[in-house]
């Protein structure tokens, strides 16, 4: 386990640029650990275990599920050896499994989160990244096939997490899909078809693509998150940062944003009508005035950290940043949410 720094008089005593508020302080960086035998590559997602105190996130070149202490921060252990090059991360909670789409073998793993022994394992495209967990539908989307297979189109596969196999493929006309977000009480799934600059809608009760949305407004499209009350759908453009909001019954865009560069992570926070998007420039909190009013609330340094979660029941967001020109090692950071 490493040291946790946890002394933020003097954080900001010493890099005062830390946090940089354009209206308020909405987040504070309030702990840090450093993970320094992560020495190059990608973090990709990661999940927060609210019943076992424990949070994942994993490494896409070293390949590993790094496991965290959810309060502290702590590092509790480096588990490798069981994924070749981890990308979307899920939790099976009823069952006490991980479920890990492995580019590196083409496959969904699933693993005991007690030892991490594997539990089933199931075949899929190459390249399987994207992914979303249908809670109701006992059902874990993963996006695979497409430019990893050398093809023109991708697959979206439904994996029963308790048959442990896909029982069906949907067939997507993009070869690169980045994001899935699950739209549970209309039975929807956005996607990002990254190669295309458009926004795929998905109807899970007939199993197909219905609606392609298309915006000069796209631009190498990634991270989404989705606001169900008003019906709004946020999704960033990574060169130039940009989030754009759309009206998620047609696809309009009702308002577009600057935000960071190369944005890999977003969150919606209904109880205080905030964005939280992290990119490869930081933090950026943007404050929802009204259903198509947005406004930069605060920027925040992340050490280049472009892989986030907002844990809503602790407050918190975690980034989890690599080493680089920005950090001289890798490292957890911890925002509280204010």
């Amino acid at each position: 386990m490493h040291p946790i720094t946890t002394s933020l008089i003097l954080l900001l005593t010493l890099c005062p640029s830390a946090v940089h508020a354009t209206d308020k302080t909405a987040v504070l960086l309030t702990a840090s650990t450093p993970l320094p035998e992560i020495t190059g590559g990608d973090f990709d997602h990661f999940v927060a275990d609210i019943k076992n105190n424990k949070l994942y996130v994993v490494t896409e070149d070293y390949a590993s599920i790094e496991v965290f202490d959810l309060q502290s921060g702590g590092h509790l252990r480096s588990v490798r050896g069981v994924v070749k090059s981890p990308r979307k991360i899920a939790l099976l909670e009823d069952k006490g499994l991980l479920m890990v789409a492995d580019a590196g073998s083409s496959a969904c793993v699933f693993l005991d989160i007690r030892d991490f022994h594997e539990i089933a394992r199931v075949p899929l495209e190459a390249g399987p990244d994207a992914g979303a967990y249908d809670s109701k539908a006992r059902t874990f989307y993963v996006g695979n096939g497409g430019r990893a297979a050398h093809e023109a189109f991708s697959y979206i596969s439904a994996i029963n997490v308790d048959m442990f196999q896909v029982t069906n493929r949907i067939r997507v006309e993009a070869s690169t899909l980045k994001t899935l977000l699950l739209d549970n009480k209309r039975r929807k799934l956005y996607v990002t078809m990254r190669d295309k600059n458009q926004v795929g809608v998905i109807d899970l009760q007939k199993k197909e693509v219905v609606e392609t949305w298309s915006n000069p407004a796209f631009h190498i499209d990634s991270a989404m998150a989705y606001d169900p009350e008003h019906r709004r759908l946020f999704v960033g453009d990574r060169k130039p940062g940009k989030l754009v909001v759309l009206d998620a019954d047609n696809g309009q865009v009702v308002n577009t944003l600057p935000i960071g560069d190369t944005s890999d992570d977003m969150a919606y926070d209904s109880a205080r009508n905030r964005i939280y998007i992290s990119s490869d420039d930081g933090l950026d909190v943007v404050a929802q005035d009204s259903h198509n009013t947005y406004r930069l609330l605060q920027h925040a340094d992340t050490l280049g950290g472009k892989v986030s979660i907002y844990v809503p029941s602790l407050n918190r967001i975690y980034v989890a940043h690599t080493k680089g020109p920005l950090a001289p090692e890798a490292g957890l950071q911890i925002f509280k949410v204010l």
